[in-house]
């Protein structure tokens, strides 16, 4: 299914000054100066620019007689009730060819498109130049929404996270290998995160290490089957196309999903991670992912610390595209976050403070690789060019919209 448009979001870029001083309001004021009617008509372009002027269509999942057989119903929420407030991405960058499918979804989300980001900030990782260089690149294209934090020093994890450093405004941490987010998802969480229930809010992530066995066991993952190895390919480099329908149920007994972060099926292999990524993008095309939505599931509902590596380090959950706020760190332990920013953030800040973490069912994204999967899923997939395929449609929509017909910089393919 392609993304749905969002026609008409910014119409009033299409018409001239002259068209807006002829609105009603200001043609009913006769009595006023001309200059004053130009003053009112530029107060009301500025305006009209900086605050989301058209609804987001986003998927509801609406129960019927077959719990499995969900309607995903389409309904359009304008968020009004998030205009006043401040949103910021932070995003781990410095995967180019990675980013540049990500970008597709940052700035359909961008509040002068639209959605209600405020802005991005990008924390540099582990970048080349050239990734730095698309970076600019991105930058000069969303001058007042991008933010490369130059002033950011070298260090450890807490330089990034030091980022969120806004009085008052919510953030929301996203891998740069994030290739799929669903329209919604991020006002979604900024809404629970606002309702005051839980410390930290995570997305609804699609290849995570404790809630991809969530998706088994709600049945949200169909039995799909490898297809046959392509001609010309071997075991080594198969490039396998979309995986095949068998059934409603996973049955086959090697892709059983372990309910730990450090799992064998999904973190360790990578057929399971490809299992869960086609079984996202069969759902998407057959206009069903709203079987993923479990509503809430809370990280700390059995306590903290329950699971382990086995040579002492203990996470909760993964922090792969998660919402917080600038305010949920004024007691963290800031070594620890130099230290592991993963594990102080979801576990052991959570623990300190008695305060729990979620994941929003209806906040639906994929999460591309963790490091052990990845040579594997390039290896043997298409489901990167088939991310990228569906993300288009969206660098498509995003510059006939809002970019005068002018597409993103490609990362993938980045030449300077």
């Amino acid at each position: 299914m392609a993304p749905h448009s969002r026609g008409g979001i910014r119409t009033h870029q299409k018409s001239s000054l002259l068209q807006m001083l002829r609105l009603p309001k200001l043609a009913a004021r006769p009595h006023l100066p001309s200059w004053s009617l130009l003053l009112l008509g530029l107060i009301l372009a500025f305006e009209a620019g900086h605050r989301p002027t058209a609804a987001i269509p986003v998927l509801r999942k609406v129960d019927t007689d077959d719990p499995l057989n969900p309607r995903c119903q389409v309904v359009d929420d304008p968020y009004d009730d998030l205009k006043d407030d401040r949103i910021f991405a932070l995003v781990y960058y410095g995967r180019r060819t990675y980013a540049d499918i990500l970008n597709a979804y940052l700035e359909r989300n961008l509040r002068a498109n639209g959605g209600v980001l405020t802005g991005v900030i990008f924390a540099m990782v582990k970048y080349t130049v050239e990734d730095l260089n698309y970076l600019v690149a991105l930058k000069q294209r969303n001058p007042e929404s991008y933010i490369i934090p130059w002033h950011m020093e070298g260090g450890a994890w807490d330089v990034i996270w030091r980022l969120a450093d806004e009085p008052g405004a919510y953030y929301i941490k996203i891998d740069d290998d994030v290739t799929y987010i669903a329209d919604g998802a991020i006002p979604e969480m900024i809404r629970e995160k606002k309702r005051g229930r839980f410390l930290f809010v995570s997305a609804n992530v699609v290849n995570h290490g404790i809630l991809s066995a969530v998706h088994q066991e709600v049945s949200a993952l169909p039995h799909l089957a490898k297809p046959p190895i392509p001609e010309g390919q071997d075991i080594m480099n198969q490039k396998l196309g979309p995986w095949e329908y068998r059934g409603p149920i996973m049955l086959d007994p090697n892709f059983r999903i372990e309910h730990t972060f450090y799992s064998d099926c999904v973190w360790r292999r990578w057929d399971c991670a490809a299992w869960v990524h086609e079984a996202l993008l069969w759902r998407l095309e057959n206009q069903t992912s709203c079987v993923f939505d479990f509503g809430l599931f809370d990280f700390h509902a059995h306590g903290y610390e329950t699971m382990h590596d086995g040579i002492g380090r203990s996470i909760d959950w993964n922090d792969n595209f998660f919402a917080f706020k600038h305010e949920d760190f004024d007691d963290i332990d800031w070594d620890g976050v130099a230290n592991d920013d993963e594990r102080e953030m979801s576990t052991l800040h959570p623990k300190r403070r008695q305060e729990h973490a979620v994941a929003l069912g209806r906040a639906v994204i994929a999460h591309w690789t963790f490091s052990i999967q990845e040579k594997g899923l390039l290896a043997n997939t298409t489901l990167l060019e088939r991310y990228r395929a569906r993300a288009e449609v969206i660098m498509e929509d995003n510059a006939n919209q809002f970019y005068g017909g002018k597409w993103q910089p490609r990362g993938h393919t980045w030449e300077r």
